[in-house]
């Protein structure tokens, strides 16, 4: 990440501070994967955002006094235990230079350096873990500060939600946070074609899932989340993740699986037959849903709210389930009594960017957010039919998902992920093309 995007990033979020406030934020905790042995680290999102550092142990105190935003780092001590076991980490002189802070110091000077500032501030921004650390010492510091108002001393009365300022911050992308997700999408659209060519009856779900992280890694990027890989049955289970079915010839794989690029996200969803052809009865579900994101994306522009593009998907699907039997009655009582929702139960996309779910809302002052030009969001939806005495066999364990990653811009909407097939003519071509197995 650039240092003019850092600095930008800084800039906007002293715009959205009130004066004489400070915002204090930490690093992710590394977390414990069994006895001694951590996850791979990944940083805190909102951290990140602010100054690209991408290790544990830092704490960050920005404070806007006359208007002015002063950056302060804290960061753990370089010592030979770290240097011999996990690296060798940066002195205070390096971080501050780096990562663009007006002061650097080490993690044992935070509590002497934050029981100065909040004397001289009345606001605190934060969105601290209750258990963390560094919120006791904020609080055992404030409490401190209160006692002795006899003498003066002024304490903070005010305490807001740091998330909320940042948050609203990440729903507009940059032109690099852009690019970084448009690369993202790239690579995931290319795993899943190489999955597409690679699928066949008898493989393991877990044998396709290792080529799709095989795939991320050469192209220097992680999975953005755990890849979900369902053959059959399992494609009717929303977040099925064990992966560990064999692919039976004649039933569908849903393979919801993105990437990670720079920290940024990608997320794609692609439903295709194991033996490499649909049955007619898949093809009318496909075709249902194809035709429901179709038009859910068309909705995509400046001005609509994600409630608008769910609302055009559930009535194509609803139109399409009453057109093949799976619901009965008008268009107009399904919907309004929810009937679909046997069908069709979770929304129809989701904010995207350094989250695969970005934590941004989507309602404000009681109002949907409308979609402005760089906002980044999924359009998925999907049929799942699990076996039912009021439904067709042939419809049984049939689940279809479609998703692709969308960004709204000053006219139509551009489809990041547009290079991963996904009409039933492309589908079945790709499969038939450069088959290898794995």
């Amino acid at each position: 990440m650039s240092k003019s995007e850092i600095t930008r990033r800084r800039q906007k979020l002293a715009q959205m501070m009130v004066n004489n406030s400070m915002v204090v934020i930490d690093s992710t905790l590394e977390k414990l994967r069994n006895n001694d042995s951590n996850y791979r680290y990944r940083q805190c999102s909102n951290l990140y955002y602010l100054t690209g550092f991408k290790d544990p142990d830092m704490i960050v105190i920005f404070t806007k006094k006359n208007n002015v935003l002063q950056s302060i780092s804290f960061t753990k001590k370089p010592n030979k235990h770290d240097e011999i076991w996990t690296g060798s980490l940066l002195n205070v002189k390096n971080i501050k230079k780096i990562y663009q802070f007006d002061e650097s110091y080490y993690i044992d000077s935070f509590k002497e350096k934050l029981n100065g500032l909040l004397k001289t501030v009345k606001t605190i921004y934060h969105s601290l873990d209750s258990d963390s650390a560094v919120n006791h010492i904020l609080i055992e510091s404030m409490k401190n500060l209160e006692k002795k108002y006899r003498s003066g001393a002024g304490c903070p009365s005010n305490i807001s939600s740091l998330k909320k300022l940042i948050h609203k911050l990440r729903l507009i992308k940059s032109k690099t946070e852009i690019n970084f997700i448009r690369k993202a999408c790239k690579i995931s659209a290319n795993a899943h074609i190489s999955l597409m060519k690679n699928c066949t009856p008898g493989l393991n779900e877990r044998t396709l899932e290792t080529e799709l992280k095989y795939f991320f890694n050469i192209n220097e990027a992680t999975e953005a989340y755990n890849s979900i890989v369902a053959s059959g049955s399992n494609a009717c289970i929303l977040h099925y993740v064990k992966n560990e079915s064999i692919l039976q010839d004649g039933k569908l794989l849903l393979t919801d699986a993105g990437c990670e690029y720079e920290y940024y996200a990608s997320d794609i969803t692609r439903t295709i037959p194991i033996n490499g052809k649909f049955s007619p009865y898949q093809k009318q579900v496909y075709s249902i849903v194809l035709t429901a994101q179709q038009a859910a994306i068309k909705k995509c522009v400046a001005g609509n709210t994600l409630q608008d593009i769910h609302r055009t998907a559930v009535k194509e699907i609803t139109k399409g389930l009453i057109s093949i039997g799976l619901l009965k009655g008008s268009l107009v009582r399904n919907i309004n009594n929810g009937e679909y929702k046997k069908f069709y139960m979770h929304n129809t996309g989701h904010w995207m960017g350094l989250d695969v779910h970005d934590p941004s809302d989507y309602i404000e002052d009681a109002k949907p957010i409308k979609l402005k030009p760089g906002m980044i969001f999924t359009v998925e939806p999907g049929i799942y039919i699990k076996p039912s005495k009021s439904v067709d066999k042939k419809y049984h364990n049939i689940g279809i998902r479609i998703e692709d990653d969308i960004l709204v811009t000053t006219s139509a909407p551009e489809i990041l992920t547009k290079d991963a097939p996904k009409t039933i003519k492309d589908i079945e071509e790709t499969m038939s093309l450069n088959y290898e197995k794995i």
